[in-house]
């Protein structure tokens, strides 16, 4: 059964999609990202074994931060309104992330 998340708006998402990042990358964002729950009205990630996140912005990029909504320090970015591909490296970090469905 797929677990539902619902909005800030309250229109209700329904993922269990998983996504991998893969690359070369400095500081290590690398592993699979699990479902968190709804951020900017899409859903959010979370890297299972140390607090990296993939999220929207809410307006035209998804991000790959260390703090969830904080667009600061070591960031990827992809302006893009999807998830899946390359992320440029911003803010100190190094290396294109690869995003990819799981």
């Amino acid at each position: 059964m797929k677990p539902s998340v619902v909005s800030r708006t309250g229109a209700a998402q329904v993922t269990d999609q998983k996504y991998e990042v893969t690359g070369e990358l400095t500081p290590d964002a690398t592993g699979t990202y699990l479902p968190i729950g709804p951020w900017n009205d899409k859903p959010a990630y979370e890297l299972a074994s140390n607090g990296w996140y993939i999220w929207w912005d809410g307006v035209d990029a998804w991000m790959i931060t260390a703090t969830l909504g904080v667009v600061a320090g070591p960031i990827w970015d992809r302006t893009d309104p999807n998830i899946v591909g390359n992320y440029v490296p911003l803010g100190g970090a190094v290396g294109i992330a690869t995003v990819t469905e799981i």
